[in-house]
């Protein structure tokens, strides 16, 4: 029309400025996912590298493999949410798998004298929805991918059962990191979690206190102190066995 000159022979309503117009809402992401973002990003920040791994889990990578024995009560029904079918993983790592079995069964050779009982080997064989973050760091731990040093984390969606209501649900995400190097001590782990504290959550005021956890060996336990909250649990932590 412009180029043409046929806008000569137009005519125009008049056209007001000042005139109000409808609010137009851009779309944005939701605060949650805008949150778990922001802590990838500073995990990336800090040299840590992203772990990742099948939500679809086998108890060998999920429990076994942490030295959580068998019979203990987190794997019950109502924990953990099992795989009708297919029942089975079948590409579980044969030695690693038969290691763990003696490090459950008698402590394979460490200082350790195991949980004392008769590993069974099909039911590390099933599947069930991955119920916690630290399977992944397990994975890594086994890999032949895994650099020493290194650095690694990961934002995993984890299921666990629970009575659904305005602070709970059946799936969550847990926030999982590990470093790997020769010659680190447990000063390094509470440097690192006062670092965690204060990076992550601005907190001003955090303590660490022992805890238990099969899989580590010493445990600790980090909380930050809220404002109008008091005290608040950020995470459990330890050195691998």
């Amino acid at each position: 029309m412009l180029r043409t000159g046929s806008w000569k022979k137009k005519g125009f309503r008049a056209f007001d400025v000042k005139a109000k117009l409808p609010e137009i809402y851009g779309g944005r992401k939701q605060h949650y996912r805008a949150f778990l973002d922001e802590v990838k990003q500073r995990f990336a920040a800090m040299g840590f590298i992203e772990m990742t791994g099948p939500i679809v889990e086998s108890e060998f990578w999920d429990m076994d493999v942490l030295f959580m024995p068998q019979f203990h009560s987190a794997r019950d029904i109502h924990d953990a949410y099992y795989v009708k079918g297919p029942k089975y993983a079948d590409d579980l790592p044969k030695e690693l798998v038969k290691r763990v079995a003696a490090s459950h069964e008698h402590g394979e050779g460490t200082a350790s004298r195991g949980w004392r009982y008769r590993f069974d080997l099909k039911r590390t064989a099933r599947l069930l929805l991955r119920t916690q973050g630290t399977a992944l760091s397990a994975r890594t731990l086994a890999s032949k991918e895994l650099k020493i040093p290194g650095r690694y984390f990961a934002i995993a969606r984890c299921f666990r059962y629970d009575v659904i209501d305005a602070t709970h649900n059946c799936d969550f995400f847990q926030t999982e990191g590990i470093v790997v190097e020769e010659g680190l001590t447990i000063k390094h782990l509470f440097g690192l979690l006062e670092m965690f504290a204060r990076e992550f959550a601005d907190a001003d005021e955090i303590k660490i206190t022992p805890a238990y956890f099969p899989f580590t060996e010493p445990s600790a336990t980090l909380y930050a102190r809220h404002p109008e909250l008091g005290w608040i649990e950020l995470g459990g932590s330890g050195i691998f066995r």
